[in-house]
């Protein structure tokens, strides 16, 4: 069986994932089963603690924009490695109040946006390398940090459709997807990230 078909979303709307034929991936039926159930605990826990097997299960959409993992869970653990990392660098540099707004207000707005997402945004394979390797471009500052968090999360239009939803001109939300574009190109002038290849299963209905 090959991919199905798929249709384009915005927030709000229904949203038909491409699905990930399990013969398409023969080698890696154990590996898939034990993220599913290293996500299924994650989720059952208090804690939420990002093992090193979950950082994998976010790493697999980093590198090839798809992930084998319902969206809400896989949501879910993309919410937890935020406040992880988010965190850790506000112990090291305190610099967010100086935009007017406190730490843990920029924090929930963040995870706000991101819980808003019935299906993954477009950016989430940006999303996913940026939470896993973000000292490759902001070395200290928080402000930064959670500013380019932010941009990555306001934005409109779910996979695997890149146009945006029709926005207000001179919005908050016109001006942070205008500058996304440039968040969006590798800062190493490797060119911009392929970001149309994010892949989701089906959900089975029960």
């Amino acid at each position: 069986a090959g991919q199905t078909s798929s249709t384009s979303s915005t927030r709000g709307t229904t949203h038909t994932p491409v699905a990930l034929a399990r013969t398409e991936r023969p080698d890696h039926s154990m590996a898939e089963s034990t993220a599913a159930e290293a996500l299924e605990a994650f989720m059952g826990s208090a804690d939420k603690q990002i093992t090193p097997q979950l950082d994998e299960v976010l790493k697999e959409m980093a590198d090839t924009g798809q992930s084998r993992q319902e969206w809400l869970h896989f949501r879910a653990l993309v919410a937890a490695k935020l406040q992880q990392v988010c965190n850790e660098y506000y112990r090291v540099t305190k610099d967010v109040e100086v935009s007017g707004e406190t730490f843990d207000v920029v924090l929930k707005r963040l995870l706000t946006l991101l819980d808003e997402f019935p299906n993954p945004p477009f950016t989430t394979q940006r999303l996913c390398e940026l939470l896993l390797d973000p000292h490759r471009i902001y070395t200290t500052s928080t402000r930064k940090l959670m500013n380019a968090l932010e941009k990555l999360l306001t934005v409109s239009s779910t996979e695997p459709v890149l146009s945006f939803a029709p926005v207000k001109p001179g919005t908050y939300q016109a001006v942070a997807e205008c500058d996304l574009g440039k968040l969006a190109a590798d800062t190493d002038g490797e060119g911009p990230m392929d970001v149309e290849q994010a892949q989701w299963p089906n959900k089975t209905e029960t």
